[in-house]
């Protein structure tokens, strides 16, 4: 029995790797999506506001609309971790072996690295119970939902900073808890913050727990003398930075930045010929769904431009059918 062997392989089920499946379907390429989840930090989010098509829809349910899409068009999926990638000697057997968890040796002619980040968590009791009930990681995201509402937003650098001063001019409060004595970001940013009427901050200050039954009511945290109070609130904004997983990449040599990110050009494509990168787990600025969507797609054609080498490319669309 001949071995089978993927002409993309897609690690990671966001935003970004399953529309990189979408379009690599529809090129006729033989697909394969490796994740231990469907969504990614998607998921996380219990109300969207700001996808195209969509006035609002949770996150969970837009991620499987993706997922429904990219089945509906061939792609496979393998829920698995995976561990290794390793390039092959023979590129008509595939130039890339993919290596899970569970010892699966897989090969495949590209890939496309689409994993995202994952956010660092307070790790205190209630916080993943109700994330996506009034805890979120993504203030931009999530923000518009706390209109006129009161709203914790937890740490001290310059995303936590960017997070209070967006969410001032929402919130009815907005109440920002470091657990340093000072800011760690950008001064103009602390005066903003120092500038705002309705935002209050917590200077050495730790978070303790999250208390509610079915969405967030209140937060319970220490002040700078060690006392613990509770405070009421509708919602918890955690803005303590995010981990890019990419270490175990660094053995086949990918080009990694100083922020663990990867690296990529505009093609998304990264130093290593046959392996693209898309979305929250690369160098890009801004880390949004719809932008990672975009940028899933655009490394799909350069997957499919990349194994198609000198023959003509066919456009992404068919005839209408009578």
């Amino acid at each position: 029995m001949e071995e089978k062997v993927y002409d993309v392989v897609i690690v990671g089920a966001g935003p970004a790797g399953l529309t990189a499946a979408i379009y690599t379907t529809r090129r006729a390429l033989k697909t394969l999506v490796i994740s231990k989840d469907i969504g990614g930090q998607l998921s996380l989010t219990d109300d969207i506001e700001n996808y195209p098509g969509f006035k609002s829809i949770g996150g969970i349910e837009l991620a499987q609309k993706f997922q429904e899409q990219a089945v509906g068009t061939g792609s496979e999926f393998l829920f698995e971790e995976v561990t290794e990638i390793v390039k092959s000697d023979v590129r008509e057997e595939g130039g890339f072996v993919v290596k899970t968890i569970t010892d699966k040796k897989i090969k495949t002619k590209t890939i496309i690295l689409g994993f995202g980040l994952t956010p660092r968590a307070l790790d205190v009791p209630g916080e993943k119970e109700l994330t996506g009930r009034g805890i979120s990681y993504c203030a931009t995201c999530d923000g518009p939902l706390y209109k006129d509402k009161n709203v914790v937003v937890v740490g001290g650098g310059n995303s936590a900073m960017d997070a209070g001063e967006y969410l001032s001019k929402i919130a009815k409060h907005v109440y920002m808890f470091v657990r340093g004595d000072k800011f760690k970001g950008e001064k103009v940013l602390a005066q903003q913050i120092h500038d705002a009427d309705n935002i209050k901050v917590f200077f050495g200050a730790k978070a303790k727990e999250v208390k509610g039954k079915d969405r967030v009511e209140s937060f319970v945290y220490t002040d700078i003398d060690g006392k613990e109070n509770e405070i009421k609130v509708d919602g918890i904004f955690i803005e303590i930075g995010h981990l890019a997983s990419t270490k175990w990449l660094i053995p086949l040599g990918l080009g990694i930045d100083e922020h663990n990110q990867i690296k990529i050009n505009f093609n998304n494509e990264t130093n290593i010929p046959g392996i693209f990168a898309a979305g929250d787990i690369t160098e890009i600025t801004y880390k949004q769904a719809v932008i990672s969507a975009g940028e899933g797609s655009k490394a799909a054609l350069q997957a499919y431009k990349f194994i198609q080498g000198d023959k003509p490319l066919i456009p992404d669309w068919a005839p209408k059918k009578k």
